[in-house]
């Protein structure tokens, strides 16, 4: 007969005691301290994620934009108006890193007005990188169109054109803003009624005003450049005028070219 050991547990008859609970201490249960721990972490000032490289260069461009066109108008004495400024930005800016310098915006090409499509290049020194970009400008003008049909020869009256707001950066020929008085002007052609008028429809007294913005216009064996002045003198087409170049403060002799541009010659 097989002999079955019995195993005998000694049972020391200790209990385990529970942490004494110091005086004036509050038990706070478990669950409780896991919502408090989440309620200190979402009270922690959340640190500001930083501006991604291509919301910076667009808002750079457009400020920029903003204001070449602001001063042109104020140069130009025209009323402060509506304009819309669409960003492009060639798809490599995805692969720049951050510029720690202030980024240049330099606008390309030389254009008489600052709207329509300007070409960019977007420079950074540190780390070195160039981009290309493209601000569209929309600018809405109010202009003069004819009230009436006109015709060659025709002195303008005051009733003969009316005020018309258009895009100016999709016209395809000149304009006259509304500010400008044409009355007491002549008519080089027929006019249709409704038809907008050009600066080269009408035959004005003077091409630059004293005291009206003008652009200048400098070259010289491959070389061109313009800047912005005032005319200190009226003049025609063709003729001589005295300007105040905007950028150095001098005064300049230069030649009437078009209505509110002229030329320097070497």
């Amino acid at each position: 007969m097989p002999i079955v050991k019995t195993r005998y547990f000694r049972w020391s008859g200790h209990r385990q005691r529970p942490r004494a609970q110091a005086k004036g201490e509050a038990l706070f249960p478990t669950w409780k301290r896991g919502g408090l721990l989440a309620l200190l972490i979402l009270a922690l000032p959340l640190r500001a994620e930083p501006e991604p490289l291509a919301q910076r260069l667009s808002d750079g461009l457009k400020e920029d934009a903003t204001l070449a066109l602001r001063d042109y108008l104020q140069q130009q004495g025209w009323p402060d108006t509506q304009a819309d400024y669409q960003v492009w930005l060639s798809p490599a800016v995805a692969h720049l890193p951050p510029c720690q310098q202030a980024v240049r915006y330099q606008a390309g090409g030389q254009y008489r007005q600052p709207w329509g499509r300007r070409p960019y290049l977007v420079e950074c020194t540190e780390p070195a990188w160039q981009l290309r970009a493209r601000v569209e400008v929309t600018l809405m003008l109010p202009v003069w169109v004819t009230a009436q049909e006109i015709q060659k020869g025709q002195t303008i009256g005051p009733g003969d054109l009316l005020e018309k707001s258009l895009d100016v950066s999709r016209l395809q020929r000149g304009f006259v803003p509304s500010n400008e008085s044409l009355v007491g002007s002549k008519s080089t052609r027929h006019l249709r009624m409704g038809q907008l008028v050009g600066e080269l429809d009408l035959q004005l007294a003077w091409a630059v005003r004293a005291g009206e913005g003008v652009l200048i216009r400098a070259g010289q064996q491959g070389f061109s450049a313009t800047t912005r002045g005032t005319a200190l003198t009226n003049a025609a087409i063709g003729e001589g005028v005295r300007v105040r170049n905007l950028s150095s403060g001098k005064e300049i002799q230069a030649w009437v070219i078009d209505k509110g541009e002229v030329e320097t010659r070497f």
